[in-house]
C-alpha cells in the first residue's frame, strides 16, 4: 500500500508563547515555519506540550484559560470538530459561592504524555500554525506556552495537494 508521506527528519521542536493582549480577550500568534513547497515538504506534529497562566480565583464565578494550536488563523477559540486544531488545552477553576476546586486540566486534542515517533496529532502542508489564547472570567491578562515535537516529511504530489487545498479552504 502506498504511503502519503515519507518523514525525512528527525524529532525537532518548534516552541512559541504568547500574551493576551485584554483580559478575557482571544488573542493569536502566527509562527512561521518554513517549509520548502516546489518539493511537497510538510510537518508531522508528533506532540504539543502546554504550559501558561493558572486561571484567577474570580469571586463566585467559574473561570478559565484555554489555548488552542491550528494550523490555520482562527478568530476565537475553536472546538475539537475544527480540522485545522492541533492540540488544544483548557484550564478551569469550577464551583460556585460557596465551595471552588480546581484548577482542572483539560487535553481535548493532545496530552503532557511523552511522545513517540509514530505519534501523529496532524500533518501541516502550509507554512504557519497559529498560537491562540482565550479566558473566561480573569482579572489578569493570561500568557500561555507551548513545545510542539515535530518532524518534516515529503508529500506525494496528490497529498500535498489535497492537503494543501483543505488547508487554505477553511
Amino acid at each position: 500500500m502506498p504511503k502519503a508521506y515519507k518523514i525525512t527528519s528527525d524529532p525537532f521542536f518548534v516552541n512559541g508563547n504568547l500574551t493576551q493582549s485584554a483580559i478575557d480577550t482571544y488573542t493569536e500568534l502566527e509562527i512561521s515555519m518554513p517549509l520548502d513547497s516546489l518539493n511537497q515538504e510538510g510537518i508531522v506534529v508528533h506532540a504539543v506540550y502546554w504550559t501558561g497562566s493558572t486561571p484567577s480565583l474570580a469571586p463566585a464565578v467559574e473561570s478559565q484559560v484555554q489555548m488552542q494550536l491550528t494550523s490555520t488563523s482562527q478568530t476565537a477559540i475553536v472546538g475539537a470538530n475544527n480540522a485545522n486544531l492541533i492540540s488544544f488545552r483548557e484550564v478551569q477553576i469550577s464551583g460556585g459561592a460557596a465551595e471552588f476546586s480546581g484548577p482542572h486540566v483539560l487535553d481535548f486534542i493532545g496530552s503532557n504524555a511523552p511522545f513517540a515517533e509514530h505519534d501523529n496529532l496532524m500533518l501541516i502542508a502550509t507554512d504557519n500554525v497559529f498560537l491562540g489564547v482565550g479566558s473566561l472570567n480573569q482579572l489578569a491578562v493570561k500568557s500561555v506556552q507551548f513545545r510542539m515535537v515535530c518532524s518534516r516529511i515529503k508529500l506525494t504530489s496528490s497529498a500535498y495537494a489535497a492537503m494543501v487545498t483543505n488547508e487554505l479552504s477553511s
